[in-house]
Order: C-alpha cells, then sequence, then structure tokens
C-alpha cells in the first residue's frame, strides 16, 4: 500500500450553539395509545359507522359532523355542551381507539372494524398545574385521514390524507401556549376518519427533550460537502497497514512511499452519484480511509471538562472504525443504511482531544452492494428554557421530520424507501396513496 503526506487546514465550523428539539416518549405530560399505551385514558366519543366496506368512491370522505351545541358551539370548542338526543349520543370511552380486538396489549374502544367506513370524533378533558419550561409535542397518531387535532378549540394539526399510528408534532410557541397550566380544564379533541383497513384514532402530549448543540464537523445536514484527505487501499487486507514509527490515524503519521497520494477532497462518499453527494466511491472494490481536521478553542474545551458531551454522528457503509487523534474510539459492524449513529465520548474518550488541531480519522471496509459515508462532530448540552445560557431564534430549532421517504404497505408494513423491487400494488409515502404498476 502506497501513501504520501498531505496537509489540509483545519475545518473552521465553530459557532454559536443551536437548540435542537427531539422527541422522547418517556416525556409524559398526557398519555397516548402509541406511546404509552399502559397508561389508558378516557374521552366524550362521537362515533358514525356506516356499516358499509370501504369502495374508492367513498375515499377521504367524511360521512358525518356532530351537530353543534344548544349555543351553536362546534364539537372542538372548549366550551361546547355534549348535546343528548343526536341520532348517535356522545359516549364516554377508554384507549385505545382503534379497529382491532386489542391494540399494544390493551382491549380497544372499537370504533369501527376491519374495513368499515366511518368517523370518529373525540373531546379528552385534563388539567396541567403548570406548563414545562421545554417544548412540546403533540402524539397525533391516526388511521386513516382526514383527521384533525384542537386544543382548547384551536386546530394545531391537521392531516389530509394518509394514516401514520406514530406521527408527532412539534407545537409552535403559539400553539403550546394555548394550554392552560393554572388547573383548569383543558380541552383536546380530535377527529378521524377510516377509509380502509385497521384504524386508529389517538394523542397525547410530551415533553420535549432539548439540546444545546455547537458543531464541530459538520455532516452533509449541515453543508453539502465537507473538506478531508482520503485514500483508497488495494482491499481491506490493507486496513491495518502501519509503519514502524507511526499509523495511518494518527496526526503524526508521515507517509514514506511517494508513489501514490493520498487525495484533497470533500465527502461525503458513496458509490451512488444521486445520494449523499460529494465524492465517488467504489465501495465495491476497494476499502477507504478518511481524515478530518477540526480546531477546538479554549471556550471549546472548557465546555467539554465542564460535562458537555462530544458526539460522533456517523451514517456508513460498512464496517467503520474510528479513531481521534491516533485513538481508536469506536466501531461497528455491518451497515446502517441512510441512519445515523449517535456516538457519545466517554470521559477518559475525551482527554483524546485538545486545545488547538485535532484529527478524526475513519476506515470502512470494501464489500458488496451500495457504499457510502458520512460523518461529524458537535458539542451537545441539556438546554432547558429560562435557565441561565443560550437562547435562540425559532429558526435556529431543529425538529425530526415527519415526513420521508418511507413506504408502507396496506397493512401498515414497512416496505423500505425504494420502489424497483415491489410488486405491483397501492402503497403509502408520506401520507399519500403511491399506486406501482399501474
Amino acid at each position: 500500500m502506497a501513501l504520501c503526506g498531505l496537509a489540509l487546514a483545519p475545518c473552521e465550523m465553530n459557532a454559536e450553539p443551536v437548540i435542537v428539539t427531539t422527541f422522547n416518549s418517556a416525556n409524559v405530560i398526557l398519555p397516548s395509545s402509541e406511546y404509552t399505551p399502559a397508561d389508558r385514558y378516557t374521552a366524550q366519543v362521537w362515533v358514525y359507522n356506516t356499516g358499509t366496506r370501504y369502495e374508492d368512491q367513498y375515499y377521504n370522505q367524511i360521512f358525518a359532523t356532530p351537530e353543534p351545541d344548544a349555543d351553536g358551539r362546534q364539537w372542538f370548542e372548549a366550551d361546547y355542551q355534549l348535546t343528548p338526543g343526536q341520532e348517535i349520543e356522545w359516549q364516554e370511552g377508554t384507549s385505545p381507539f382503534s379497529s382491532d380486538e386489542f391494540y399494544k396489549d390493551q382491549p380497544s374502544f372499537r370504533w369501527v372494524t376491519s374495513d368499515i367506513m366511518g368517523d370518529i370524533y373525540m373531546r379528552r378533558t385534563f388539567t396541567l398545574d403548570e406548563l414545562p419550561a421545554e417544548d412540546i409535542f403533540l402524539s397525533c397518531g391516526h388511521d386513516d385521514a382526514p383527521s384533525e387535532w384542537y386544543i382548547n378549540g384551536v386546530q394545531v394539526h391537521t392531516v389530509a390524507d394518509g394514516w401514520y399510528n406514530g406521527e408527532y408534532k412539534l407545537l409552535t410557541p403559539e400553539q403550546k401556549a394555548l394550554l392552560k397550566g393554572d388547573g383548569s380544564e383543558n380541552v383536546l379533541a380530535v377527529h378521524v376518519h377510516q377509509n380502509w383497513g385497521g384504524a386508529l384514532a389517538d394523542c397525547g402530549l410530551y415533553k420535549a427533550d432539548m439540546t444545546q448543540n455547537e458543531i464541530i464537523l459538520p455532516t452533509r445536514h449541515e453543508t453539502p460537502t465537507w473538506e478531508c484527505e482520503y485514500f483508497f487501499p488495494i482491499d481491506n487486507e490493507d486496513l491495518n497497514y502501519y509503519t514502524d514509527e507511526d499509523i495511518w490515524y494518527s496526526p503524526d503519521f508521515v507517509f514514506p512511499m511517494p508513489d501514490s497520494e493520498w487525495i484533497s477532497g470533500v465527502g461525503p462518499f458513496s458509490d451512488e452519484f444521486d445520494k449523499f453527494g460529494g465524492t465517488y466511491w467504489d465501495s465495491s472494490n476497494v476499502p477507504i480511509l478518511i481524515r478530518r481536521y477540526f480546531t477546538l478553542t479554549a471556550d471549546n474545551m472548557a465546555a467539554i471538562n465542564n460535562g458537555w458531551n462530544v458526539v460522533i454522528r456517523c451514517s456508513y457503509d460498512e464496517y467503520p472504525k474510528m479513531y481521534i487523534n491516533g485513538n481508536f474510539v469506536w466501531s461497528a459492524d455491518g451497515w446502517n443504511n441512510d441512519d445515523y449513529a449517535d456516538v457519545v465520548l466517554t470521559d477518559e474518550q475525551k482527554e483524546f482531544l485538545h486545545e488547538g488541531e485535532n484529527m478524526l480519522a475513519i476506515s470502512l471496509q470494501q464489500g458488496g452492494g451500495s457504499g457510502h459515508v458520512d460523518f461529524g462532530m458537535n458539542l451537545s448540552s441539556k438546554y432547558v428554557p429560562g435557565e441561565v445560557g443560550i437562547t435562540a431564534p425559532e429558526t435556529d430549532r431543529l425538529m425530526p421530520q415527519i415526513n420521508d421517504n418511507r413506504i408502507f404497505d396496506l397493512c401498515g408494513r414497512y416496505m423500505g424507501t425504494e420502489t424497483d423491487n415491489l410488486p405491483r400494488g397501492i402503497y403509502v409515502r408520506n401520507g399519500k396513496k403511491l399506486i406501482l404498476g399501474k
């Protein structure tokens, strides 16, 4: 294996921390059937069950809506009065509200059975002695749509088509402010329409995990490409190559052979031109070595020494091994497709870092099928609004994306993200009907 030296300028990505908000089902404010099924809840429900099997002409057609009360208030308003004497009267039900006899091992309030069309309307009342300082997620599972959710009479979420039992939505500050935290009554109102197959109507509230993150080495989510130096060894056996003096993943490594060079280029790396961007890597024939440089300031080191986490993010295919300043820190078997592994350095591994220039290095093996790598690093610490520390504008907040390329069949089974190998039929992607082989 032939190598030669190359020096890159340290990556200067350091910026003010941003607030990252993530869903955590352990932070229960109001339980949902999807994420905390054992904590069953009650709600007033109004059901319109057609008793008729699905027909295409009725797709997404809402069959009935509760009548206004005696004072003209709509079913979702906070002061709506349950009105007796309707064709189907409001009744009290206990979650889960589904088409199955049991949902997540809990006996269901069966408002329809499989393939029977209908609509359910729910009013769930609750009190809060105080509002959490953290952001709040609405758990809004639905099967099918159109579906809608209201907090104290104001619509906070709506879905026009499709189903997603695990859907959740980050409430905006204005939507969070609709909640009353003085011990008085709140009303969470829900409507879900059923087309065919299984059915679910659900709701809940969860306090978010919030962190403040400072990006040290960006991934493709922060920048289209990132600087690095890289080398393609001959085969996987060459990944263990080293000299008597230094190792390739050491910052002090001296490349002894000038007939072949490391390349100053950009990542990410992939064997598919339309994925990840960056640089083409013929992953089925050769492995890859990558070195990225970064600078840690005195403030960065002070944050690390005061308990901030150092997090390495990596999407890989396949068998990565990672090093910091010549020290092994992490490896993984196989691949994780387009997902990202978040690796939090231990206190012992943090000691490999120092003020000034540092280096993060990774190797990946050659293998059959596709191959790619994207990786980066950030500093992370818990963030609680109102505590002493940074603030960030709303535009800086990040949140998980509900809409993605995941494909489900009509039984709700996950089928991957690519259509090439799927049989003819009807599927759902991003809450939209997807017809293959038409």
